[in-house]
């Protein structure tokens, strides 16, 4: 490692931490409201690396039965999301032996770090730096991962390269996972959030998981209404993480409201009122998510938006919503744009 992170007066053994790892994330996969992380990024991830096989065959794939194919997707998808735990299992692991290790070498932290609504972003910026050159690398591709490149290899082409850009992404996921836990249950202190918004409760000045892709940051609100800045989030980096790639908007309404101005020709009020669900009364509220792409550069080494990933990317911000406003589903309408 080319550095550590201690806490202010914190002092633990390897076998300390190691035994800390291990409670906290069994308590993680053991919680009844488990924390949505890992299941919402390996479903959304997942259609991802589909999309990739699916663009990858090679030629005696091609020549094989449309129900032999199938079971191999199937298969690979199963591996997929095994060695993706895997790697999120492991970003955790890493994560607690750098913020608690006892070492003269640490870079010291007290509380009021912890307290910063941007430390866990500086944290997962530098995860990756912490460790010595190819480090990382190593500990991925072995286990799980290591029999997901070779069964992907047997039938599709670049697999090695895809495995381990997915990997590092769920690396970091569990090095997320693993410093919340540590600033809520070792270090014991709050992110000092200055207020929240009135419609979805967020904090103005700390970024939010739209999608396991995406973070945004508060852009303003009125009544009824909340437009966030849309970014990749802290596992692509840096530099990509403060490239704007999108507006999220929340928009309130009553049904009884759409159906108004739906009854004068208001085109896109006839449109959302064609999608709403069967049984709503005049009373009830519905919730419209836009996220509208913004038309950038391409940075270097960052990948483009899949045509499938249009999709998950409207289940993911569907969730985020019913989630955050404690609705059901269909009382929530999402489109891009």
């Amino acid at each position: 490692m080319d550095y550590f992170v201690m806490i202010t007066g914190k002092h633990f053994s390897n076998s300390q931490i190691a035994e800390l790892e291990a409670k906290y994330l069994n308590g993680f996969y053991n919680d009844e409201h488990q924390n949505p992380i890992l299941y919402d990024a390996a479903n959304y991830y997942a259609i991802l690396f589909q999309t990739f096989l699916h663009g990858n065959r090679d030629k005696v794939f091609k020549e094989m039965s449309k129900t032999e194919q199938q079971n191999i997707y199937k298969s690979q998808d199963t591996k997929f999301k095994r060695a993706m735990q895997y790697s999120f299992n492991k970003g955790h692991q890493n994560a607690f032996a750098v913020l608690l290790i006892d070492s003269r070498e640490a870079q010291e932290f007290d509380k009021t770090f912890f307290e910063n609504p941007n430390s866990k972003l500086w944290f997962i910026y530098n995860f990756e730096k912490m460790f010595k050159k190819g480090v990382t690398e190593e500990n991925l591709n072995r286990d799980k991962n290591e029999m997901l490149i070779k069964e992907t290899r047997r039938h599709f082409e670049g697999g090695y390269e895809e495995i381990m850009y997915f990997a590092k992404i769920f690396y970091k996921k569990g090095a997320d996972l693993a410093f919340e836990q540590i600033r809520k249950n070792i270090v014991g202190v709050k992110y000092k959030i200055r207020g929240r918004t009135r419609l979805l409760d967020l904090p103005y000045n700390q970024e939010m998981e739209v999608t396991p892709a995406f973070t945004a940051t508060y852009g303003f609100e009125q009544p009824g209404y909340e437009e966030w800045d849309v970014h990749w989030d802290a596992t692509y980096g840096y530099k990509a993480s403060k490239e704007l790639i999108a507006k999220f908007k929340v928009h309130q309404f009553s049904v009884k409201e759409i159906q108004a101005y739906s009854s004068v020709g208001a085109i896109a009020y006839k449109m959302i009122e064609e999608q709403l669900s069967d049984g709503l009364s005049d009373d009830d509220i519905i919730y419209l998510g836009e996220i509208n792409f913004i038309l950038i550069p391409p940075i270097k080494q960052m990948r483009f938006i899949e045509h499938t990933e249009i999709e998950a990317i409207q289940t993911s911000l569907t969730l985020t919503l019913s989630r955050r406003l404690r609705v059901s589903a269909n009382h929530i309408l999402v489109t891009t744009t």
